[in-house]
């Protein structure tokens, strides 16, 4: 019964509470409702549901309006234009940044044939070619001949926008062509331009040399003017002749040409021996040369007038650029004067010799306190003669004469040591001079020589009186004194 009265009380609360939130809601509506229907203005005459008033838009008008999408910012390009040297067989990465990047079309050009319209390929022959994924770089695999070019990045905006990158082919130095001026053949004193056209990527460094002697020295700027490509000799002699070489060089390997200057005068004459000594009924041989002249004449002279290949008192022996010739003198006025010419188109040069009955000294030099030199003379040598003078005080010339060597042909070698005359140690000057039976030979060449000072021997001497009775004798002394010390110490 209790139990039945309960539930009968929280059925009646329930019921009250629904009927209280069923009043207030009627209420509020009411309210709402009211407040609508008092703004209307019931003075304003109603207008059609069709019509529209002279200064608003039609409604389709403002529908469409508010219904357009916004339009989208114009991307722009980060990335610069750029030259790429690729090598062959490397993969490469063309860049092109942009931004916004979200939703932005970018077509690739390779010399302006479309490539690629975003990711789309258009161009079925470029199997190595790709668009790199979430970005519109363009890659090209294994790089080839070929691939090189332009490549244009087209950002598709309102007003599309681009960049174009140059592509190239990384090769190693070539040298195309190298030339010099009258293909290098030029007279003596003339300039040479040497021209080395190279091509390679990158761009070849370019290098001058010359064989010297059998070896290659790099040209220097006193050897010439440089330029980019060109070297620009000037005053050549006849010692520049030879290999010049042009060098190119880049980081993919490097090429060499070389090229022969030949540099032309008129003949250069070189004789073995100004002075040659003989003597009558004795053959002397007079030689000369001329150097790298293979189309030259020779001739010789005595005494200024031309010697005839008919001769029989001269024999006249020319191979090439080199003349011997035997001369044997019936009497003094054979000796004189001997001259070697040698000529050829472009000019002529003449050396002298002199055959001579006096000695014909040679080869004087100097070794510390010593004097050497080479005697020829086809006479008995009657008298050598050796001047010195101190240079380190105002001495005079002083004579020394030398023994004479042993009679042993015509060539003596001669040594001869100034420490033996008791000189004072210095600096001298030293000059020699030879004389046979026929005259004295010519003055030497004037030569230092240095004399050293003598090492001095200390001698130990003994203090003694003349009586020998008196005499201090260091044996003794020293005996006594200690045996003085011994009786001191007794007593």
């Amino acid at each position: 019964m209790e139990i039945r009265r309960l539930l009968l009380c929280t059925a009646f609360f329930v019921v009250a509470v629904i009927s209280q939130y069923s009043e207030a809601r009627h209420s509020m509506h009411s309210l709402q409702r009211r407040d609508a229907e008092e703004d209307i203005n019931y003075d304003e005459e109603p207008q059609q549901a069709d019509e529209a008033s002279d200064n608003e838009p039609q409604n389709d008008t403002e529908i469409a309006g508010t219904n357009e999408p916004p339009k989208k910012p114009s991307a722009n390009i980060l990335s610069q234009p750029t030259t790429y040297e690729a090598k062959a067989g490397t993969d490469l990465v063309l860049e092109c940044k942009v931004s916004p990047d979200k939703g932005t079309v970018v077509n690739w050009y390779k010399n302006d044939s479309l490539y690629f319209m975003g990711t789309m390929k258009l161009q079925t022959s470029a199997t190595r070619h790709s668009i790199v994924a979430n970005t519109h770089d363009l890659e090209i695999k294994n790089f080839a001949p070929g691939d090189e070019g332009s490549y244009r990045c087209v950002v598709m905006n309102d007003k599309p926008i681009s960049i174009t990158h140059t592509v190239v082919l990384m090769t190693a130095p070539k040298i195309t062509r190298f030339t010099a001026t009258n293909y290098g053949s030029v007279k003596e004193g003339s300039d040479v331009l040497l021209t080395c056209d190279v091509s390679g990527v990158p761009p070849p460094n370019i290098m001058w040399s010359r064989n010297e002697h059998g070896e290659n020295r790099r040209l220097a700027e006193k050897d010439g003017e440089f330029s980019h490509n060109t070297v620009y000799l000037k005053d050549l002699k006849r010692e520049d002749s030879g290999e010049y070489y042009c060098y190119a060089l880049n980081s993919l390997g490097h090429s060499q040409k070389a090229l022969s200057i030949t540099v032309y005068g008129k003949p250069r004459v070189h004789v073995h021996k100004t002075v040659v000594n003989s003597a009558v009924n004795v053959e002397a041989i007079l030689e000369c040369t001329t150097h790298e002249d293979d189309d030259v004449h020779m001739r010789w002279y005595k005494d200024g007038k031309l010697i005839e290949d008919s001769s029989t008192q001269y024999t006249v022996s020319t191979n090439g650029s080199h003349s011997n010739l035997t001369v044997v003198p019936s009497s003094d006025d054979d000796f004189g004067t001997f001259t070697c010419e040698a000529e050829n188109p472009h000019g002529n040069h003449n050396r002298s010799i002199e055959l001579v009955q006096r000695p014909v000294l040679e080869d004087f030099s100097t070794k510390g306190s010593k004097l050497m030199w080479t005697v020829h003379s086809h006479q008995p040598l009657e008298a050598i003669e050796v001047q010195i003078k101190n240079l380190e005080g105002e001495s005079d010339w002083q004579q020394i004469n030398v023994p004479l060597p042993e009679t042993k042909g015509h060539r003596y070698q001669i040594t001869y040591d100034l420490e033996n005359n008791n000189l004072d140690a210095g600096k001298y000057v030293a000059i020699v001079k030879v004389k046979n039976n026929h005259s004295w030979s010519g003055n030497s060449e004037p030569k230092n020589v240095e004399i050293e000072a003598r090492a001095q021997y200390i001698q130990h001497a003994s203090v003694f009186r003349t009586s020998n009775a008196h005499s201090i004798r260091t044996s003794s002394v020293i005996p006594s004194t200690v045996l003085m010390y011994l009786l001191v110490r007794m007593f």
